[in-house]
């Protein structure tokens, strides 16, 4: 309730009191760290995930989030794709993970395997504009101009308001 009415602090305060009762509390492990990310404490978010994934080594939503935080705040791109890679084995349809590991994918110059986990991730919800963003720029890295375009057009049609917008607004204007 009070990650819904934005008292973060509070939540925080909760989910830390929780942990304190259960250390292998999963739940509230999973929502600090989350809460974490969106106040920008991206170690302590990591360090929650990698609490819950000592307890569960095979708990999917902590390692795609802490693939995802690896990858994005300069962690170690190898252990974010591994990460990864075990969630997409554990699930497979999910299209999140499919655009986590395509973004590492993309991070580690791996365009063809990245494309594909874009692809794959938009067949299942195909009006996700961070995803088309996403795509748009492994098109990009590989040469394929008119192909990102597209995705980049498409991304910012879907939405102006996704967090990558002006990145995708920037990139369009540099293709020729």
């Amino acid at each position: 309730m009070y990650a819904a009415t934005k008292r973060t602090d509070k939540a925080v305060a909760e989910f830390q009191e929780a942990i304190k009762r259960n250390p292998k509390a999963i739940t509230a492990r999973m929502s600090l760290g989350v809460l974490y990310e969106s106040q920008g404490k991206y170690d302590d978010a990591q360090k929650e995930y990698r609490e819950i994934l000592k307890t569960n080594p095979k708990f999917v939503p902590a390692a795609n989030n802490l693939a995802w935080n690896l990858a994005e705040h300069g962690g170690n791109i190898d252990e974010a794709l591994t990460l990864a890679q075990m969630a997409k084995e554990q699930n497979p349809e999910d299209p999140g993970i499919a655009d986590t590991l395509g973004w590492i994918y993309y991070k580690k110059n791996v365009v063809d395997s990245a494309i594909r986990e874009f692809e794959d991730a938009i067949k299942k919800i195909p009006n996700h504009p961070t995803i088309h963003y996403h795509l748009g720029m492994a098109y990009l890295k590989k040469g394929d101009k008119a192909k990102a375009k597209a995705e980049l057009n498409r991304a910012l049609s879907i939405s102006h308001a996704f967090p990558e917008a002006k990145e995708a607004e920037k990139a369009l204007a540099g293709i020729r």
